[in-house]
């Protein structure tokens, strides 16, 4: 699975008891019969928590009228990024880890055990 730095949310992001909100990834407005696939991990020092993922789109990068398009509470996490895509994508993420990092990106394929 490759990384690529337009395309990720959080770069080993610090967690903590709080809402996260990630940088903006601009993809264009539109579908694709391959879907990208969001995948989110946190760091093996996290110990234990909860993560709960909220991918959100938009037709501006200032997010005015965002729209949601999932909420996924698995970590790891692996998924189809659902169709209804405005342009602009960004996770909103309710962390109760209190260390650790996350990392969160969209990628043509998947491979878990990264």
């Amino acid at each position: 699975m490759i990384l690529d730095k337009e395309n990720t949310f959080f770069d080993k992001k610090a967690l903590s008891a709080d809402t996260l909100t990630s940088d903006i990834v601009s993809v264009g407005p539109g579908e694709s019969d391959c879907p990208l696939r969001l995948v989110a991990r946190v760091s093996s020092d996290a110990g234990s928590g909860t993560l709960t993922t909220k991918l959100e789109t938009a037709k501006d990068a200032a997010f005015s009228s965002p729209v949601t398009l999932a909420t996924f509470t698995a970590v790891p996490l692996s998924a189809a990024v659902p169709r209804g895509n405005l342009g602009y994508l960004r996770l909103s993420a309710t962390s109760t880890y209190t260390k650790g990092t996350v990392t969160a990106a969209l990628v043509l394929d998947d491979d878990i055990a990264w």
